[in-house]
């Protein structure tokens, strides 16, 4: 009798383990060198038996579409402590927040903000408290200046969340991509503008801001309508994402988010497409939405990695990753939020960083 012996596929999730590439040729079942003899006849001499009435389930899906929405496009998205994901709408000022860990879970309407057209960067202030970016802004280009405030959405208490607006930044031009300070103040977030290519700071406790600096570098130079997109905090430097000038880059800052050395670039875009927002994972690599349809990851040196965009599956316009929450698992699925194309709306996206 022929025993089968099932190998896992998927090694122990170690604390900060880095996800590593798998393949499938990688699974080697070692197979006996001689027929096998029963009752004095080599197996190769008979009609072979019919096949088992089980079959082995295939292999762990390492992307796949969580919720497709009809008509709603997503720019960005926040993982809570408990796994859930808040997703910020970008053609109506709307959150939602869905369970990526229940079988076709559906997306509930958090809340809808009044006076604005969309939602777009979050950052979490305090525990299960986040911040947003509010204002009219319906596609890259179409924005209009002067319309933007960040508002708290506050999630520890059940039934409806506690809502208040943090600050209107009416010199803003086109607030985009936000982060709290990894290590530095809990009272402070840098947010990008993405037209005046400058980092505004806001103390979401008092509610005072200021343009805390520019660049030439954060600005756009090719024509596109975006320049400084995505930004992250790590080891205290602020990293960045140019979506018009197809560079990523870091600056540091100080504790409280005072700029503190130059702007460094460390890679360039090598494909087709544009740099949008991102998260870190434990060993400072990033891990990025890129238009059209694909996720990058760029190390901390600047070495780039297609994971995504070799066809096998079709992104329709990523916007935004974001390391899941709750469990060694979830710390390494990255959720993707996407604006979506001509025959698609908005995406959830997950993807097992382990298997790509």
């Amino acid at each position: 009798m022929l025993t089968l012996l099932f190998v896992p596929l998927l090694a122990p999730f170690g604390v900060l383990a880095r996800p590593t590439s798998f393949s499938l040729g990688q699974l080697v079942f070692q197979l006996p060198s001689s027929p096998v003899v029963e009752n004095g006849v080599a197996e190769n001499d008979v009609t072979p038996p019919p096949p088992p009435a089980f079959q082995v389930a295939p292999p762990t899906t390492p992307i796949r579409v969580l919720h497709q929405f009809d008509d709603l496009r997503l720019e960005n998205l926040h993982a809570r402590s408990n796994g859930e994901l808040i997703l910020s709408v970008i053609n109506k000022p709307m959150l939602y927040i869905l369970d990526p860990t229940k079988q076709n879970s559906k997306p509930v309407l958090l809340h809808e903000f009044p006076g604005v057209t969309a939602c777009l960067g979050q950052a979490e202030i305090a525990p299960d408290v986040f911040a947003v970016v509010a204002g009219n802004w319906t596609e890259p280009g179409s924005h209009t200046p002067g319309s933007f405030s960040v508002w708290s959405i506050d999630l520890t208490t059940r039934g409806k969340p506690k809502v208040k607006q943090i600050a209107a930044l009416p010199e803003a031009n086109a607030l985009n991509g936000m982060t709290t300070l990894h290590g530095g103040s809990p009272d402070i977030v840098l947010i990008a503008d993405s037209v005046l290519g400058a980092l505004w700071k806001l103390n979401v406790t008092s509610g005072e801001y200021k343009m805390a600096f520019d660049s030439p570098l954060f600005v756009n130079s090719t024509g596109a309508p975006i320049g400084i997109n995505g930004i992250r905090s790590y080891s205290g430097s602020v990293y960045f994402f140019n979506s018009g000038q197809g560079t990523y880059g870091r600056v540091p800052v100080t504790y409280d988010g005072e700029w503190a050395g130059e702007v460094q670039i460390l890679a360039r875009i090598d494909t087709d497409g544009s740099w949008d927002d991102f998260d870190m994972d434990w060993e400072g690599n990033a891990w990025v939405a890129t238009h059209q349809a694909a996720l990058m990851e760029v190390t901390v040196e600047g070495k780039m990695r297609n994971t995504t965009g070799d066809g096998t599956f079709s992104m329709a316009n990523p916007t935004s990753a974001r390391f899941g929450r709750g469990s060694k698992e979830e710390e390494k699925t990255l959720y993707l939020s996407a604006a979506g194309d001509q025959t698609h709306a908005g995406q959830v996206i997950a993807v097992k960083t382990w298997l790509i």
